[in-house]
């Protein structure tokens, strides 16, 4: 085997601190509370798988240490952070179902088939309702275009962090050049 230049090198990732990860399973929890008031059906319904989702916390840590090492130590946006990632190990590792009981409606079963990727459309689209409210206040039939085929991306095609990342540039970008400019187009020193 070829030897490395890192190979010496004693470094083991070290997982973030109990406090940091209560924080974030919170912060997941909220958006999760969110999610079942707007849809109306009971948080207590919703079952989580603990361990994984813990996992994914970590998962979103360490990817920060990616950026830091291999991107100059480049801080990756909420949207790639908080969506792009989020979203991606959700997807994979699907820690979100709904029991089904006999007596539930169809609508209900249908659900509970495709609860992860429900509740990450909304986690989607609550981060980008709070950068570009202007894309849900005007854009209604676009939108509804958009999360027609944002779901079925989810549930049908294969998103690697990188796809999801580049999928939520354009809102990125878009919120800064609105904060950047007047309604003339004129830039704003």
């Amino acid at each position: 085997m070829e030897r490395t230049c890192w190979e010496e090198l004693d470094f083991q990732y070290q997982e973030p601190s109990s406090e940091y990860i209560e924080e974030e399973l919170a912060k997941i929890e909220e958006q999760l509370r969110e999610f079942c008031a707007l849809i109306d059906i009971e948080f207590e319904k919703l079952r989580v798988n603990a361990k994984t989702l813990k996992d994914i916390i970590i998962r979103l840590d360490m990817r920060g240490l990616y950026f830091h090492i291999y991107h100059k130590k480049m801080e990756a946006n909420e949207y790639k952070r908080n969506i792009g990632l989020l979203v991606f190990w959700i997807l994979k590792l699907r820690p979100f179902w709904i029991d089904i009981q006999q007596e539930d409606s169809d609508e209900q079963i249908e659900l509970a088939t495709y609860i992860n990727e429900k509740i990450c459309l909304h986690i989607i689209l609550s981060l980008l309702r709070e950068y570009n409210s202007n894309f849900f206040e005007y854009g209604k039939d676009l939108v509804k275009a958009y999360v027609n085929e944002l779901e079925y991306s989810l549930r049908y095609r294969d998103l690697s962090k990188e796809s999801m990342f580049l999928l939520f540039d354009p809102f990125y970008y878009l919120y800064f050049y609105n904060q950047s400019t007047q309604e003339d187009g004129t830039t704003i020193i």
